[in-house]
């Protein structure tokens, strides 16, 4: 069982006390017999808790729930080095904050999938293992943070080979089910490092899009609170970061799906509906806990009791 006030209950306590002291002190004042004092003061009592209950929502939670769900298995596979940090993302903001608007959009229009994610550096990291809770697959990418300039070590495209294999087999292990991959990277490789061959797992892979970010121009990359610039380390000056289309259509041409240079969500709109026109639905056990609103239950009775009030008013000309 949860709560989730619809008011914040710092506020909704003080605001119920008030009433109820208020009314409390105008009914002992009244000249009238101590029976009806007595009434009156439980009446708004109980007025006041149900309408306290009322505004608390009390969620109960429900394991048994059935949900629509598509057969897809969506993997993301997210280069989180500093590069994509760069400031040449949607409107000026950083790649990364233009990576995490896209995901959003995509979870959201291919809503009722599983979602996986990998994020890779200088190594790479299964945040989450294919899941139907959209909510847990969002908390992940929000756990995506600009890396430490001190750990930075370049940038490589192969270290999340493995992983991206591990997940893929595991989502073409299941019976009628699709396999949807979103490679996100600005294709930078500033480790010296060969661009290694992803061909090997075309076959694992039905539909989805290498997603490039940034620009050919390039710009520079903040870190760190104080918004430092991160330095050329041969220069000694701001260093710049350039997208290279060159790797990202490379991985595209070996895994057969997309390259889209991602300007904005829209770029990607045309793909998706492509996908959900694709999948079908099935009517299926939740994995996750789901939560049902319970408020209904006091709001009859309150209702019956304002309603009480309303009547006696007319009846007294007073409350």
């Amino acid at each position: 069982m949860i709560t989730k006030p619809i008011i914040p209950i710092v506020v909704m306590i003080p605001l119920l006390l008030v009433v109820l002291i208020c009314y409390c002190i105008g009914t002992l004042r009244r000249s009238v017999k101590i029976r009806y004092k007595v009434l009156g003061i439980l009446r708004i009592t109980v007025i006041v808790v149900l309408a306290f209950l009322v505004n608390l929502r009390i969620m109960d939670k429900r394991y048994d729930a059935k949900v629509e769900m598509k057969n897809l298995d969506v993997l993301f596979v997210v280069d989180t080095t500093i590069s994509m940090w760069a400031e040449d993302g949607h409107g000026g903001d950083t790649r990364m904050d233009s990576v995490l608007e896209d995901t959003e959009y995509i979870i959201d229009q291919l809503s009722g999938s599983n979602f996986g994610l990998i994020r890779f550096d200088n190594r790479s990291q299964i945040l989450a293992p294919f899941t139907q809770d959209h909510e847990s697959i969002k908390d992940a990418f929000s756990t995506i943070k600009e890396p430490d300039i001190n750990y930075a070590r370049g940038s490589s495209l192969n270290v999340c080979y493995d992983d991206m294999k591990s997940l893929l087999e595991s989502s073409n292990s299941k019976d009628e089910r699709l396999t949807i991959l979103f490679f996100i990277s600005d294709g930078e490789i500033t480790d010296g490092s060969n661009l290694q061959s992803f061909a090997e797992l075309n076959e694992l892979v039905d539909a989805g899009a290498v997603l490039g970010y940034g620009t050919e121009k390039g710009a520079e990359m903040e870190y760190g609170s104080w918004g430092s610039k991160v330095k050329d380390p041969e220069t000694g000056k701001n260093a710049v970061s350039k997208m290279d289309e060159g790797h990202l259509n490379m991985i595209a041409e070996d895994l057969d799906i997309d390259y889209i240079h991602m300007k904005s969500s829209s770029n990607i709109t045309y793909l998706l509906e492509s996908i959900k026109s694709g999948s079908s639905l099935t009517i299926e056990k939740a994995d996750t806990v789901s939560y049902e609103d319970t408020y209904y239950m006091y709001v009859i009775p309150l209702l019956i009791m304002l309603l009480l009030e309303l009547v006696l008013f007319i009846r007294r000309g007073r409350l």
